[in-house]
């Protein structure tokens, strides 16, 4: 029956063949396998897919190539050209990214799959996390024994670690079991040598743990040196601390004692020197005058009181009295006419002063107060009669003021014992007419009173007097040329002295009351300025840096320019000083504008009052006579800033 089956086969293949003119026939191999060498192939060769090639005979297309095990397509390839594959899978997490489908045993798969999670770091189950769940964690880890812990295996970073295990460390002597060997302490025998030297008499030990604590075994340790010939406190030195030359236990050798077997031993107290006794001191009472060792202390007794003074008592017991004393004690005054005096040793009676007969003394040679106005200093005190507190202090006579005489208190030679007297010297002056200086010119016991201030009239247009007011600014009572003084019981108005300055509206008020007058008004003070001319500045209209001092205006004429203050009424100019101010106004007053700012009694606002004319560090703007801009509280006091007076006629 097979055989027919391939008979018809062969005929239906030739006859295929033959209508279509492309299939080659093996006539030798009709129901050859696909894929075998030669056969069912058109051009000769293996089955290759080719167009070419013979189609499988028992091969019946079903429609495009599918993954199913089959070849649908009947090209002699099977799940050949399968639509889908190549193409990412759907799932791209983890470590299922870049995973493609492929179509493996009739099945459409993924290239990269999820797999169970390990411990690795990564995402092996393709959800989106890694090391969830902590894979490969869980178990023991460690070991139990002696000081060890175990722990729990844990996930860490992709790593299994082990966690809270204690592990073993270097085994100490602590009786516990350190490095987890089942044994503690052990091999701790020889931890090294102990003790403190090989050195005399000392010897190094071992260091071995014995019950949990180190000890050292077989050392011997220094102790206190004794003077043998060893060196017990190991510090490489026999008998160290024991000095064969000056120990006086030990003298010359170990073991002697100085003083056994010697007359006298009993009352000395035994030294060593270059290995030979001495005595070094006496008991109580007794004393070694001859300085022999042999016979010890040989003088006794006497009690020494200390070393030889003179009180005709053998102090130092050496069987002389009062000898080799020295110099004489300090004990004798040597000022004024006690100079030049010794003491002499008297016995019993002690160290006496022989003083001259012009030193104050009692019965008993001691130094008493002096009584005699002489010039001298009696009681040698360094002070020349000091019984007169006066001597030597200015006094005066009976005049007053500039006619007071002065001169000192001295010694009345016709009368040494009594006071001293005053010794006129300079004469007192003659009585003058008072002036504002600070001084008792009329000499009536009173200082300025009434002294007249040097004063200009001020008159309208008309010629009818308004007011007085100072010629000059106003300055202390006892100012000079070169100081503003310091008196401030009034105020003066003198020139060639230096204006009163650093001073408060409300002490220039008072100032100017004192003097018998008041202090000026801005429009009193404003008109004395500039005249009923009005002109701009006292000396006319023009200014001029060198008719007042203001800041333009240099004393020595040359740069850096020098502001300070002048006196009352100077000159002023450069190169060369006029023989008169220019600086004054059409009234006759001087230094209206410049050198010193000038306070006025007009209040512009509560707690200020104008202050006008300018200072010596003023620019040419606030040298006017009518500029008004300044107004100071007055309580402020500043170095360019002074005041002058007024007074209402006659």
């Amino acid at each position: 029956m097979s055989k027919v089956r391939h008979t018809s086969f062969a005929i239906a293949l030739v006859v295929a063949c033959a209508s279509q003119l492309t299939c080659k026939v093996n006539p030798y191999c009709l129901d050859c396998e696909r894929g075998d060498a030669n056969h069912g192939s058109n051009d000769g060769g293996p089955f290759d897919g080719n167009t070419s090639d013979v189609i499988d005979a028992g091969c019946i297309p079903s429609g495009p190539e599918i993954c199913d095990g089959k070849d649908n397509d009947c090209n002699g390839i099977v799940d050949d050209g399968v639509p889908g594959v190549g193409i990412a899978c759907q799932n791209q997490m983890g470590e299922c990214s870049g995973g493609v489908q492929q179509c493996v045993a009739g099945v459409l798969t993924c290239t990269k799959n999820p797999a169970p999670e390990i411990c690795d770091g990564k995402d092996n189950d393709c959800n989106g996390l890694y090391d969830e769940g902590d894979p490969g964690g869980g178990g023991m880890c460690g070991s139990g024994v002696g000081e060890c812990r175990k722990g729990f295996n844990r996930c860490v970073s992709g790593v299994i670690q082990c966690m809270g295990a204690v592990g073993p460390s270097t085994e100490i002597c602590d009786i516990k079991d350190n490095d987890c060997d089942g044994m503690f302490d052990e091999g701790l025998t020889n931890l090294g040598a102990c003790g403190v030297s090989n050195v005399g008499e000392c010897k190094l030990g071992t260091l071995m743990c014995m019950g949990g604590s180190t000890t050292c075994v077989g050392a011997v340790d220094p102790v206190f040196e004794v003077c043998n010939t060893k060196d017990d406190d190991c510090n490489g030195v026999a008998d160290n601390g024991y000095d064969l030359n000056t120990d006086s236990q030990n003298c010359g050798s170990c073991g002697h004692i100085c003083g056994t077997g010697l007359a006298n031993a009993g009352e000395a107290n035994w030294g060593c020197s270059a290995g030979s006794c001495i005595v070094m001191s006496c008991k109580a009472g007794y004393h070694d005058n001859n300085g022999l060792a042999s016979d010890g202390c040989e003088f006794g007794q006497c009690f020494t009181t200390g070393v030889e003074v003179c009180d005709g008592v053998d102090n130092d017991c050496d069987g002389t009295v009062d000898e080799q004393l020295g110099a004489p004690p300090a004990i004798c005054a040597t000022r004024g006419e006690c100079a030049g005096s010794v003491a002499q040793c008297m016995a019993a009676q002690g160290w006496k002063c022989n003083y001259a007969a012009t030193v104050s003394t009692d019965v008993d040679g001691n130094i008493v107060p002096e009584t005699k106005c002489d010039n001298k200093d009696n009681d040698c005190n360094g002070i020349v009669d000091d019984h007169q507190p006066n001597l030597g202090q200015s006094c005066h006579d009976a005049g007053l003021g500039i006619c007071q005489g002065t001169g000192a208190y001295a010694c009345d030679s016709v009368t040494p014992d009594g006071p001293a007297v005053c010794m006129i010297t300079t004469s007192g002056g003659m009585a003058t007419p008072e002036q504002c200086n600070g001084q008792d010119d009329d000499c009536d016991g009173t200082v300025d009173e009434n002294a007249p201030d040097a004063m200009v009239d001020v008159k309208n247009a008309a010629n009818t007097l308004l007011f007085h007011i100072y010629t000059y600014e106003a300055s202390r009572p006892d100012a000079s040329a070169t100081v503003g003084g310091t008196m401030s019981a009034r105020s003066c108005s003198r020139p060639g002295v230096v204006p009163w300055s650093s001073v408060t509206e409300t002490q220039a008020a008072a100032a100017c009351t004192a003097a018998g007058k008041r202090l000026c008004t801005a429009a009193e003070w404003q008109l004395a300025c500039e005249g009923n001319a009005a002109t701009v500045y006292p000396y006319g209209n023009t200014y001029q840096p060198n008719a007042c001092n203001g800041n333009d205006y240099d004393p020595n004429c040359t740069l850096p320019d020098n502001d300070v203050l002048e006196p009352t009424g100077s000159s002023y100019g450069c190169p060369m000083k006029p023989a008169q101010s220019v600086c004054v106004s059409a009234f006759g007053a001087f230094d209206m504008s410049g050198n010193l700012k000038e306070w006025t009694s007009t209040q512009v606002q509560p707690n200020a009052f104008n202050v006008r004319g300018g200072a010596f560090d003023t620019a040419a703007g606030g040298l006017a006579c009518r500029f008004d801009f300044v107004s100071m509280d007055p309580t402020f006091s500043f170095a360019n800033l002074g005041f002058r007076c007024c007074s209402d006629p006659p």
